[in-house]
């Protein structure tokens, strides 16, 4: 069953920011969580997944600042 065109989306994010900034948050969600479910030969690799995503987001959060 498909929604009528005019319908308005179930869940709309209203702030630019957070619209921008939702799916890298959901990726480090689900990046959480298989490090939280990882076996120990896998642990490393995708403890290292996340602080390079993280770090990269830190990088241009601070690449973005007014006086930067």
């Amino acid at each position: 069953m498909t929604r009528p065109v005019d319908a308005k989306p179930r869940f709309q994010i209203r702030n630019p920011l957070l619209r921008q900034e939702f799916p890298w948050l959901v990726s480090e969600v689900v990046l959480l969580v298989i490090l939280l479910n990882a076996n120990p030969p896998e642990l490393w690799f995708w403890m290292v997944v996340l602080v390079v995503v993280l770090l990269y987001r830190v990088e241009r959060w601070w690449s973005s600042r007014p006086n930067a």
